[in-house]
């Protein structure tokens, strides 16, 4: 795992030598240029600030953008399996994502660019927290030419502790729901309670925000 992490970050660190902005493909394929926008479902780029091109996250493993790193992961969705891109808040033995947030996606000639995507998720309470969203870049074909907005509006968070079951959500926010603290607890216990400490802070929080979860994962994380 900390190699898979240093290899990660070491592309990242090196790679805005080149460009500020690219995508890894599933196959490897790096493309460089400029990432114009992302509905979480899929990545606009416009290549070697030539080439416009969209790509769906199922053929992407990552991307770096604006400083910040995209992970393309899978999620069930009743039936269905579906790739969607996370923002990386934390990595280490625990992971931390974050999805949604509304995008401003830019519009651009439909001439340039062929591939629509357009993903409609229902409102289900499916695996990994159920991620009853919608989305999907609409570009091109608008009269104004204007910039529209896409993607998931609310944000949303995800914890990975590899090796010991799947991807979940926490359902915290910056100022987290009254009703939803319980669940954050008990998600936090299951990912971190191994360290007697840490534990005993969670036990005892009464306000399990965003910004105490990542403190307390990065906290977990440098343990380890």
């Amino acid at each position: 795992m900390k190699f898979f992490l240093s290899i990660f970050f070491l592309s990242f660190t090196l790679s805005p030598i080149f460009a500020q902005d690219f995508i890894v493909k599933n196959n490897d394929d790096v493309i460089r240029g400029t990432i114009k926008g992302t509905d979480y479902f899929s990545v606009f780029i416009s290549a070697n600030d030539q080439q416009e091109v969209i790509l769906p996250a199922k053929d992407v493993k990552n991307f770096f953008w604006n400083g910040d790193a995209f992970l393309s992961k899978g999620f069930a969705n009743g039936k269905n399996f579906e790739y969607r891109f996370v923002k990386v808040i934390e990595l280490g033995t625990v992971n931390i994502y974050s999805f949604g947030g509304g995008t401003l996606v830019p519009a651009v000639k439909e001439k340039k660019v062929r591939f629509r995507p357009s993903v409609g998720i229902g409102a289900g309470t499916g695996g990994f927290g159920g991620m009853g969203v919608g989305g999907g870049i609409s570009i091109g074909g608008g009269r104004s030419g204007a910039p529209v907005r896409s993607g998931a509006a609310a944000i949303r968070y995800f914890i990975e502790k590899p090796g010991t079951g799947p991807i979940q959500e926490v359902p915290m926010k910056a100022i987290t729901d009254e009703d939803k603290k319980a669940s954050v607890k008990a998600v936090l216990l299951q990912k971190l309670g191994d360290q007697p400490e840490l534990k005993s802070k969670i036990e005892t929080a009464t306000d399990l925000n965003s910004r105490d979860v990542v403190g307390w994962v990065q906290e977990y994380n440098a343990i380890k």
